[in-house]
């Protein structure tokens, strides 16, 4: 049993050793190991909590702040996490990266710096700060591993820009070109410029296109004959980027298209004018349509539900893609969602089992959405309690790290004897679950802070029961 216990501090250690790799200084590296391990016993990212005293906080605080030579920065833990997915996955003939942003909310925080605007669940506007993640999964999807996190906020002034701001930019460019005059620049604009030369602006597109040009290059140079699958949600419909996957990195993609999209098909309306028909409604050259005796659907069960699989052929901006149209129904024919999904690819669909892989692989997606409720729930990703940005970046990218431990060691440790024990210490009363498993595992850790402590101490046999003695 504790030969058990002592591989799992290997594998703790050997999750951190590529992170620690990073750092000459023998300190900073045992400052790094205390606070994920404390960060681990106590399930938050909040200083002050896994501190035993204010002297102790400050110096956690500088790991983060800057304030040191070495930081424990958000772009290090991002190397690290892709380095350790490529390490465990790129023997795979294939790798389905899902990349999903995520809010961080901090609804009730005013003085935390470059705040922006987020959404919560119901949809309402709160503060809070952006983060787009990837995950990779093998092809079977048996193998989870959190590959890349990059943290911005919609409230940097100094580096966040709309990408209405940079496309008006560029078409005053091109006017003042045509015009061969000149033209008058706010100071916005100037600024914005300085950051494009510095290669500094931020916004969704640009972050997604840097995080998948990532994921792909470095897979490739670990496995040039992987093929690389990117799924994404409807927010990515855009015909640039599904260009950029197809010919810049040269991999597949699946990706959920809006409703509103257009079809090629053309239709005249009641007023005798031609208008596209739209996607949800357009014939497609494609049909299958199949019952499934039993479908659980957001905790609801159906029974005896038609599944409708079409697939048919869309140019964009000149582009051939197949699309892929899945309508699920009751057994009387009543739809169970409002629209049908609909999904871009850039793979050759050319029947029924190609257009239901497709599918498949895009409800690959809801992983990343477990991963996200998990290092939320379990490491309390929105609990941090700083207010200087680059220690706010640097936590949410930690939390981030710390969740993709758990994933690390759930494959290798899935039948080991001493996660059954764990569990139960973490009152699993039989259940063996990643989060019975984290609670056994923060009693451990906790247990071992204090034999450390006592150590250090030297307290004799006498003397610590005399200390357990006054506590119990």
């Amino acid at each position: 049993m504790f030969c058990g216990i002592n591989g799992i501090y290997e594998k703790l250690q050997e999750y951190l050793n590529p992170l620690l790799k990073k750092f000459n200084d023998k300190r900073v590296v045992e400052k790094i190991q205390h606070v994920i391990s404390q960060a681990i016993a106590h399930q938050t990212l909040r200083l002050w909590t896994l501190a035993t005293n204010k002297r102790e906080f400050e110096r956690m605080k500088t790991l983060f702040n800057g304030e040191l030579q070495s930081v424990l920065d958000d772009q290090k833990i991002s190397e690290t996490l892709r380095g350790l997915s490529v390490a465990e996955l790129s023997n795979e003939d294939v790798i389905i990266a899902l990349h999903d942003p995520c809010d961080i909310r901090k609804e009730y925080a005013e003085k935390m710096e470059n705040l922006g605007i987020v959404r919560d669940l119901d949809g309402n506007l709160v503060n809070g700060y952006n983060t787009f993640n990837t995950v990779c999964v093998s092809g079977d999807g048996k193998r989870l591993h959190l590959s890349d996190i990059t943290v911005y906020s919609n409230g940097d002034k100094a580096h966040y820009v709309k990408q209405s701001e940079l496309d008006a930019l560029v078409k005053k460019q091109v006017a003042s070109i045509k015009k061969k005059g000149t033209v008058e620049w706010t100071e916005r604009e100037k600024a914005i410029v300085e950051m494009l030369e510095e290669d500094e602006v931020v916004n969704l597109g640009r972050v997604t296109r840097k995080q998948l040009q990532a994921v792909s290059q470095q897979f490739k140079a670990a496995n040039p004959q992987i093929t690389v699958w990117h799924v994404l949600d409807r927010q990515f419909d855009d015909a640039s980027l599904f260009e950029f996957i197809t010919h810049d990195l040269e991999d597949k993609c699946v990706i959920r298209l809006k409703v509103s999209r257009n079809a090629n098909d053309m239709m005249v309306d009641e007023a005798g004018k031609e208008r596209y028909l739209k996607l949800l409604n357009a014939p497609l050259s494609g049909k299958r349509v199949e019952t499934l005796d039993k479908v659980c659907l957001q905790k609801k069960v159906y029974q005896q539900v038609k599944r409708v699989i079409e697939w048919g052929s869309l140019t964009l901006t000149g582009e051939d893609y197949t699309v892929v149209r899945v309508t699920l129904l009751t057994r009387d024919g009543r739809p169970i969602f409002k629209n049908p999904m609909l999904l871009l690819t850039n793979h050759p669909v050319a029947n029924a089992e190609e257009a239901l892989a497709i599918y498949r692989t895009y409800l690959r997606r809801s992983k990343i959405e477990e991963v996200f409720k998990f290092v939320k729930n379990a490491v309390g990703w929105e609990e941090f309690q700083v207010r200087d940005w680059e220690s706010i970046k640097n936590l949410i990218a930690l939390g981030f790290f710390i969740g993709g431990y758990f994933y690390y060691l759930e494959p290798q440790l899935a039948h080991h004897p001493v996660i059954e024990w764990l569990c139960q210490l973490g009152n699993g009363k039989g259940q063996i679950t990643r989060h019975f498993f984290l609670e056994g595992l923060k009693c451990l850790l906790i247990h071992q802070h204090v034999e450390q402590m006592r150590e250090q101490a030297r307290l004799t046999d006498p003397e610590w029961d005399a200390v357990l003695a006054f506590v119990t």
